[in-house]
């Protein structure tokens, strides 16, 4: 079975726990195409099988998550699940300031990972690391923010303002709100986390892990990039490896692209290709379609 699963994680629920799920429940190779943090919920984008070879392009699309920001205090793993190590309170908190403050995080931004987190440090997980006592040091690296909308502004009261982040792979909304909090003069963290889709994959048509598990299609991943339909005689040339002509698909579409690549559907595959010049697309990844 080459496919596509969507699953709702509940929070504490690792994504680990997800995919041996999934693999006991359907019997087939499952894997993951981003994790999601044990103290986070929302989407997770399993694929089976041959499918899993998609995982780097399914990673690539951009995600949108809905996030709670606690001001007033900092946690040594930017979230609620950490130990406070600053204490401020949120008395001061100017709510306008800070939505003022959100045009910073639009398009590139160069953004500076947890300790705690997955990020790799001479091969060894930054969390690891931390987690030993280690002294750890995260390098800031770009992030791409598309969008930083409040969904809930800040509240006096208790300190919190609710945000949607639209953003593209590799952002932490957890070092959003340290950002934001380092902006409040406060502090701030991740009270709750929900991812809310990845490219058109939404939480909507996301499954419970405890109950049945439906997998989807190949065709609604091809669905998220830019895109040609090939058949006939481009079909066999394509899955035997051979270049096939831009000119002679069937439809063309337009969506993300991951390192500049075409995905190339057929009736019984899904396959990505380079641009090879005079017109031609050069076979990369090719995976065999299953019946739905």
């Amino acid at each position: 079975m080459n496919a596509v699963i969507l699953i709702n994680k509940p929070v504490d629920f690792r994504s680990s726990k997800c995919v041996a799920v999934a693999k006991k429940k359907l019997g087939v190779k499952v894997g993951h195409s981003g994790t999601l943090d044990s103290t986070a919920s929302g989407l997770l984008v399993l694929l089976t099988g041959n499918a899993t070879r998609f995982a780097e392009y399914v990673m690539s699309l951009p995600k949108v998550y809905r996030a709670v920001i606690q001001f007033g205090a900092e946690t040594n793993t930017y979230d609620y699940s950490g130990d406070i190590v600053s204490e401020r309170g949120y008395d001061d908190v100017d709510g306008g300031k800070l939505a003022d403050a959100l045009w910073q995080f639009s398009g590139y931004r160069m953004q500076t990972p947890p300790a705690v987190s997955a990020v790799k440090i001479d091969g060894q997980p930054a969390y690891k690391l931390a987690r030993s006592g280690q002294d750890v040091e995260m390098k800031a690296r770009p992030v791409f923010f598309r969008r930083v909308k409040i969904l809930a502004p800040y509240n006096p009261d208790d300190g919190t303002m609710t945000l949607e982040v639209h953003c593209g792979r590799g952002t932490y909304i957890r070092s959003l709100a340290h950002d934001l909090g380092e902006i409040a003069g406060c502090g701030a963290f991740v009270k709750s986390l929900v991812r809310v889709s990845t490219g058109n994959f939404t939480l909507d048509d996301a499954q419970d892990p405890d109950g049945e598990i439906v997998p989807l299609p190949l065709s609604r991943l091809a669905e998220n990039f830019t895109r040609i339909r090939v058949s006939g005689r481009d079909e066999a040339s394509f899955t035997n490896g051979m270049s096939i002509l831009l000119r002679h698909a069937l439809s063309a579409s337009r969506g993300v692209s991951v390192n500049g690549q075409i995905c190339v559907e057929g009736d019984s595959f899904l396959g990505f290709g380079t641009y090879a010049g005079y017109d031609y697309v050069k076979p990369e990844v090719i995976v065999p379609k299953d019946s739905f």
